[in-house]
């Protein structure tokens, strides 16, 4: 770059704005890449330093696109540490077998879910969009976290999500987490399919079915408020060995809790 740009004794003044030319569409382009953050591939934030969560609210900030996670009320994650209520209710997931659709963006490892599974809250249908991880959990119970924890997203057309986390502690190997960490991919930011090796989310869902509940905000930027929250309070098992795998790609992407403020969390059985 510094030799293009400096004007060589007998050099052309046209060589010169060519050359010039060329260098700043270049730094343009580098520039307008790494700020295009809606693609789902290429994002400025990230977990740690300037990029971390606590400067979230300051990117973007002249199009207000991360303004929830500045100043929103009804923030997540949270530590469930104190649940006043229980409520006799019922979520009704319908989980379908799905090819493995996978993603390294760098910022967790994401699955793409096919569609017809869905899930069945206050009289609407929440569309399973995907699923993915985090190390460590992101929500805590009595303030300590598991070593990680599994978002199922779940949307409506009209964008509003449920979202069901799942702990997972130290324990014995998951055959089903193991199919995925076998595609896990070395490149970044692009899909890979397996149209004949299949997930069974059944396989990923502890027996017991008793959730916490409350309403919060998605855990990364726009960290929206338009979440209804599901947590299992029972974990599933991951060996050691899987979860230093994970971390091989993914080493640390939680999102510290955030205030409860005047929200309740209730338990649903």
């Amino acid at each position: 770059m510094k030799k293009n740009l400096t004007l060589n004794r007998g050099a052309s003044p046209f060589k010169f704005a060519i050359s010039f030319t060329i260098s700043l569409f270049i730094l343009i382009s580098f520039s307008l890449t790494y700020a295009n953050a809606d693609d789902g591939k290429i994002h400025p934030w990230g977990y740690e330093g300037g990029t971390g969560p606590d400067h979230w609210g300051e990117i973007e900030k002249d199009h207000e696109k991360h303004l929830m996670c500045r100043e929103g009320v009804n923030q997540s994650p949270v530590d469930i540490s104190h649940v006043p209520g229980v409520m006799l209710d019922d979520l009704g997931c319908h989980y379908l077998k799905a090819p493995i659709r996978i993603m390294n963006n760098t910022h967790t490892i994401h699955l793409s879910y096919d569609p017809g599974s869905f899930a069945n809250w206050g009289n609407e249908k929440f569309e399973l969009i995907q699923f993915h991880f985090h190390r460590h959990s992101e929500h805590l119970v009595n303030g300590k976290p598991y070593p990680m924890e599994m978002h199922l997203v779940h949307k409506t057309p009209g964008h509003q999500y449920v979202v069901i986390g799942i702990f997972m502690k130290e324990g014995k190997h998951n055959p089903e987490i193991q199919k995925i960490w076998n595609r896990i991919p070395k490149e970044i930011n692009k899909e890979f399919s397996y149209e004949n090796e299949l997930i069974d989310l059944a396989n990923l869902l502890p027996q017991n079915h008793e959730y916490f509940h409350y309403n919060g905000s998605l855990t990364t930027p726009p960290c929206s408020e338009n979440v209804s929250w599901f947590l299992l309070e029972t974990p599933i098992e991951i060996s050691e060995a899987q979860i230093k795998y994970f971390e091989k790609f993914i080493d640390h992407n939680a999102r510290p809790v955030q205030k409860l403020n005047h929200r309740i969390i209730v338990k649903i059985k």
